[in-house]
């Protein structure tokens, strides 16, 4: 059973405060916590004070902020799949990043030590997730209070790639998925559909060979 937004969000708080306000406040970041007004792209976006109770059964993104120099740290918690996430930014810089891209552009062996997670429904895990994060944010600390022009650099180009690829898979789905109604919509004599669902993939190099001629001769039929 879940426990409730106001437990969550007061075990967040709690341990942030336990696991990296220390090492922060030694830093001199300057700590503000309260819920996002979701006002900012790419952020950050500004934070209001709220009552944990106030946000219950609603959407919320609830952020916990450090600022130090140039560099803001956000751990944000919430969304509809009450997710945690470390986000950061960089005055100078229209952009924002996760800790595992900047660890994947350093390089770092294991970039994800950083990283969030999703439906976080209990305090226990609450706990474990802040304490892992806060391990990770300061093991690698140097790296994320000012990356080098060239790990931006490479986290920008990487990130292209992912979405190239991402991009690439989904057309790769869409045009399977095309293939098995069109097969079906050829042999039920619907010709027009079959034409409709493969038509936008003819000049695809991945085109099966079969879809292909199916393709041709369901235009040769509509003729």
């Amino acid at each position: 059973m879940s426990d409730s937004t106001k437990e969550l969000l007061a075990a967040l708080d709690a341990s942030v405060q336990d696991y990296l306000c220390p090492f922060m406040h030694f830093k001199r970041a300057v700590h503000t916590v309260g819920h996002s007004e979701l006002d900012g792209w790419p952020g950050p976006s500004s934070i209001s004070k709220r009552p944990y109770q106030d946000l219950e059964g609603c959407f919320f993104w609830w952020i916990n902020r450090f600022q130090i120099e140039c560099c803001t740290l956000d751990i944000g918690y919430g969304d509809r799949e009450f997710v945690i996430e470390p986000m950061l930014y960089y005055r100078g810089i229209k952009d924002h990043f996760a800790p595992w891209e900047l660890l994947s552009a350093a390089p770092v062996p294991n970039p994800n030590v950083a990283s969030g997670a999703s439906w976080i429904l209990s305090v226990d895990s609450m706990k474990k997730t802040i304490r892992t994060i806060s391990e990770g944010l300061i093991a690698h600390w140097e790296i994320f209070a000012s990356p080098s022009r060239e790990t931006i650099d490479r986290a920008r180009v990487m990130r292209g790639q992912r979405m190239a690829f991402a991009e690439k898979e989904q057309r790769r789905r869409d045009r399977e998925r095309a293939s098995i109604q069109a097969s079906v919509a050829f042999h039920n004599g619907e010709y027009p559909e079959a034409v409709r669902l493969l038509d936008p993939y003819r000049d695809d190099d991945d085109l099966s060979r079969s879809s292909a001629m199916l393709l041709k001769m369901a235009k040769q039929r509509m003729e």
